[in-house]
């Protein structure tokens, strides 16, 4: 049965309430699904190596072949990488167990650094008993780790923070041994998975967001037990109440603040507002509190 028929099939079965297909036949569908999956795969993997051999992505102006990859094939990057990885590795073997639908992509791309990592045809074999999991240990327990290249890579550590001018946005970025971004990553998918999605938000502004919340525990837990003031907020009454918080409204840091900062502020920790005249200078200041001045939040006429 091809991918035509069983789409049909289930269109008809769900969308009009007919058609009887047994459990079994269903199964069988999927496996036929997944058998296609895997030739379209193989085939797009000799692909990928005459495009490679022709430089499109020099010629598209793709800084690396990858990147290239996941633009034309809308996949992300460690897709692509994997894809690419299968392509200059040509294991025939490996390939064929995909285009038969006997093995799917990532155990296609285990099953070739577990042999880029020595392992012998007998192993390749055995390793089709094995989970993926358990695959993964394996390829994990042949890999080898030069002391120069540990070294280098502890050595290398890196992390850089840099604002823009006005420190109204900072950009991240750098490096880190394996173990601790090991470490990094659990702790920020952790606290990212207590969060509530926003419409259309994605994993990586919700990685963002835990990482300031993480920051911030450190920095409250450390209190023990003393309140601890996130921000203190200064208000231009005159300038902040016609314009909904959208002007007149700094940290002590002196970063600007808009509505979307301060609901942030509020979200993560208690603030200090403190109210100035018309000349800057304070006229006065509130106790901790968890709540901006409704003013703020509501335009007046």
């Amino acid at each position: 049965m091809g991918l035509e028929s069983i789409r049909d099939g289930w269109y008809n079965e769900h969308m009009y309430g007919v058609g009887n297909r047994t459990i079994d036949e269903l199964e069988q569908d999927l496996l036929t699904c997944q058998r296609t999956h895997g030739e379209l795969w193989a085939g797009q993997l000799e692909l990928l190596r005459r495009l490679d051999l022709g430089q499109v992505a020099t010629a598209d102006g793709s800084r690396t072949m990858i990147e290239w990859v996941a633009s034309r094939l809308d996949v992300s990057h460690p897709v692509a990488r994997d894809l690419m990885f299968l392509a200059k590795a040509d294991d025939r073997w490996v390939e064929g167990l995909l285009a038969d639908g006997r093995i799917g992509l990532e155990r296609a791309v285990l099953m070739t650094r577990l042999r880029v990592a020595g392992a012998s045809d007998g192993d390749l074999s055995a390793s089709l008993g094995f989970d993926l999991a358990g695959l993964e240990r394996l390829v994990a327990a042949r890999k080898r780790i030069a002391v120069s290249d540990e070294t280098a890579t502890f050595a290398d550590r890196y992390l850089v923070m840099q604002p823009n001018l006005d420190e109204s946005a900072w950009k991240l970025w750098g490096l880190l041994p394996g173990m601790d971004g090991q470490l990094v990553e659990k702790a920020l998918l952790e606290k990212a998975d207590g969060f509530q999605p926003l419409p259309g938000e994605g994993r990586s502004q919700r990685m963002a967001d835990a990482l300031t919340a993480v920051c911030l525990d450190s920095l409250t837990g450390s209190s023990e037990g003393r309140e601890v003031t996130v921000a203190e907020v200064f208000i231009d009454a005159a300038l902040a109440a016609p314009t909904a918080g959208e002007a007149g409204v700094t940290l002590s840091s002196g970063l600007r603040a808009g509505p979307n900062l301060l609901s942030e502020i509020l979200c993560t920790g208690k603030v200090r507002i403190v109210f100035t005249g018309d000349n800057g200078q304070p006229i006065g200041a509130s106790h901790l509190s968890e709540a901006i001045p409704p003013f703020l939040l509501q335009r007046t006429e």
